[in-house]
């Protein structure tokens, strides 16, 4: 199953130490496997390098992967955080971050 979108592409990963910025993400899903290997084809924040990052992922961050890119959406920015086997998400809109970027240090954060 191949699942695209041109309007999801706003991927950012944390793992180890480093940030990345996804910009495409191939995964080995095999219907009867909880883990599947993941290539996430991207670029290192810090130097903007291109690096493809191996990683085991379970079904449940694929169900995320596939349900991101099927909302098609321009703004939404996911943030992924994956170490060893486990991982969290987020979704973020990018307009909301750009509007909010250049405000007072009395930044609100919703928890």
């Amino acid at each position: 199953m191949e699942v695209k979108s041109e309007k999801a592409r706003n991927v950012i990963l944390s793992h180890g130490d480093m940030v990345y910025f996804v910009s495409r993400v191939n995964v080995d899903y095999r219907e009867s496997d909880e883990k599947h290997k993941a290539i996430f084809h991207a670029k290192r924040a810090t130097d903007n390098k291109p690096q493809d990052l191996e990683l085991e992922i379970n079904r449940g961050l694929y169900d995320v992967l596939v349900e991101y890119t099927k909302l098609d959406n321009t703004d939404l920015i996911l943030i992924l955080h994956v170490e060893g086997d486990k991982s969290k998400w987020c979704l973020m809109s990018e307009n909301w971050l750009k509007n909010h970027e250049n405000k007072s240090a009395n930044a609100q954060y919703i928890i």
